[in-house]
């Protein structure tokens, strides 16, 4: 163990081993979760069975409320990227309460909402078809993007996927970029008009890999990134350069977690420095100091690097109104006729 964690971390080690198995409901690729769960059974090699669904983002919470109602669950952590949706659980007051020993190493929106903890901090990026865009039609952002859409209408209707903002991951995506990047709104507005909302990053990048789309905006760098490196230079990617938005993907451990302390050696081995290596291996984005990005993986601090503190927009984890976020939808939809 770490020379800081305490001398009684070791009952919780000796707890564990009458627990041999985790399970936890994600909207997370299994390609990403793979590498923390090799090196999480390395560590605990007796916690051996650990197991991940793949829900949408929403489910992930619906799935545990339907089986907390009816009288249990098997799931022992809740893994997400939806900001809405975690503000919502937190007010529940249904998380295991715990304080995780690797909190002092880490930045102070790490534990972003009570018992809720981020993982990493995705980025979001402009995916390209190398193939259907000439180089000079490279995108660097929604600003320009909208440059050359409105330069080219007829060519460019219909050809640009955008992530829905009635999804909770879109509707953060969207509202975070329209409120925090200078002009968000107004290059967005410009850019509605040509785009077909989508409600996965999967579809979005399936559908710039067949030529559907010429490219899709908002799309996770967690899916995009890994798929775009691989392509063989079919597809290209890019942060935006009037400013990214990088959405929290988090976690937390259920009250009624039937494996509460091998739940606890996870969490807290998933926000160590050997946990957020291994989510670079995965494709995630993490966010503790001293993490190596590669492949094109930065870390939050990475990000801030290169682009400037002013230009990398953290998702906030907030509720939102039924109202306000009809309102919002609303104007959004306008914007594409």
């Amino acid at each position: 163990m770490p020379d800081y964690y305490p001398a009684d971390y070791a009952q919780l080690v000796d707890a564990s081993r009458r627990e041999d198995e985790l399970l936890l409901y994600s909207n997370t690729p299994q390609t990403a979760l793979q590498p923390l769960f090799d090196g999480f059974t390395r560590r605990y090699p007796w916690i051996s069975r650990v197991r991940a669904t793949n829900f949408s983002s929403s489910a992930v919470f619906q799935r545990y409320y339907s089986e907390r109602a009816t009288g249990g669950s098997p799931v022992d952590l809740l893994l997400s990227i939806s900001p809405t949706d975690w503000a919502d659980y937190a007010q529940r007051g249904i998380a295991l309460d715990y304080e995780s020993v690797e909190l002092s190493r880490l930045p102070d929106f790490a534990e972003i909402l009570p018992c809720v903890f981020v993982l990493s901090t995705d980025p979001n990026v402009v995916l390209y078809n190398r193939k259907t865009l000439a180089a000079s039609q490279h995108p660097k952002g929604l600003r320009s993007m909208a440059d050359l859409c409105e330069a080219h209408p007829s060519r460019y209707r219909g050809k640009i996927g955008i992530y829905d903002t009635t999804n909770p991951f879109g509707y953060s995506s969207n509202s975070t970029y329209t409120t925090d990047a200078p002009g968000g709104w107004s290059h967005l507005r410009r850019l509605l008009p040509f785009c077909r909302p989508e409600n996965s990053s999967g579809s979005l990048t399936e559908k710039v890999i067949s030529g559907e789309y010429d490219a899709a905006v908002h799309v996770g760098g967690t899916v995009a990134i890994p798929i775009a490196e691989r392509s063989g230079g079919l597809l290209g990617w890019t942060f935006y350069e009037e400013g990214t938005v990088a959405v929290p993907r988090a976690l937390s451990i259920v009250e009624t977690a039937p494996h509460p302390n091998a739940a606890r050696l996870f969490l807290d081995y998933v926000l160590s420095a050997a946990g957020q290596q291994d989510a670079v291996s995965g494709g995630l984005g993490p966010y503790r100091p001293g993490t190596e990005g590669a492949g094109g993986i930065e870390p939050y601090q990475g990000l801030i690097r290169r682009l400037g503190k002013n230009r990398v927009f953290l998702a906030p984890y907030k509720g939102v109104a039924d109202n306000a976020h009809a309102a919002y939808v609303r104007r959004w939809n306008s914007a594409r006729k």
